[in-house]
């Protein structure tokens, strides 16, 4: 019982400490992600499947911060109204589920935030196909190799596992970071460039 415990663990470790690899990324990433908060930004956040829910919880930690003191930021999940999203899949179809949206809401000020466990979900690269075409920033979050995501968007923060439940379980740590790290930024506007305060 204890091999397979530790089994358990161990395809966590390498995944998990790869993450730390991934400072200069995530620090671009949040960099980018304040300059558009500081200037009126709004995060908009999705994933099909479990990436939905994490999606969700994104949206949640930028609009009611649960740290004390840390500002609220303009975020909205494009998982969580299923009246439009079945709209949309019943016409256009799913891959179009959260484009469509995109191409509703966003704006060239905005960033979307796509999260797609392996990197290939039609339904994310849709939407930052959209997100691009209306000159947002993209940020996402993938696993395995990345998919089709490297080169396809701005920002990308990848799990080195094609473990589902593990690059789900490095995912949470990911944007928990780009989240405590945007606010570093914000409460430090210097480090934002002239070019963003003027």
């Amino acid at each position: 019982m204890s091999g397979t415990a530790a089994e358990v663990f161990a395809r966590r470790a390498a995944p998990g400490a790869a993450l730390a690899g991934e400072a200069g990324a995530i620090a671009a990433a949040c960099h980018a992600m304040a300059a558009r908060f500081h200037r009126g930004g709004r995060l908009l956040a999705f994933g099909a499947g479990g990436a939905a829910t994490d999606a969700q919880h994104v949206a949640v930690e930028f609009v009611h911060p649960v740290i004390v003191g840390k500002r609220a930021l303009p975020a909205l999940s494009l998982t969580g109204d299923v009246a439009t999203l079945t709209g949309i899949c019943a016409g256009p179809g799913f891959d179009d589920a959260f484009a469509h949206q995109v191409r509703c809401f966003g704006g060239p000020g905005d960033i979307a935030f796509g999260i797609s466990p392996d990197g290939r979900c039609g339904s994310v690269l849709r939407a930052m196909e959209a997100a691009r075409g209306l000159g947002m920033l993209t940020v996402a979050l993938a696993g395995g190799d990345g998919g089709a995501l490297p080169g396809a968007v701005d920002h990308l923060v990848t799990v080195p596992s094609t473990d589902p439940r593990v690059v789900k379980e490095v995912h949470v740590t990911a944007y928990h970071l780009l989240w405590e790290l945007v606010h570093v930024f914000l409460e430090q506007p210097g480090v934002l460039g002239e070019e963003v305060l003027a």
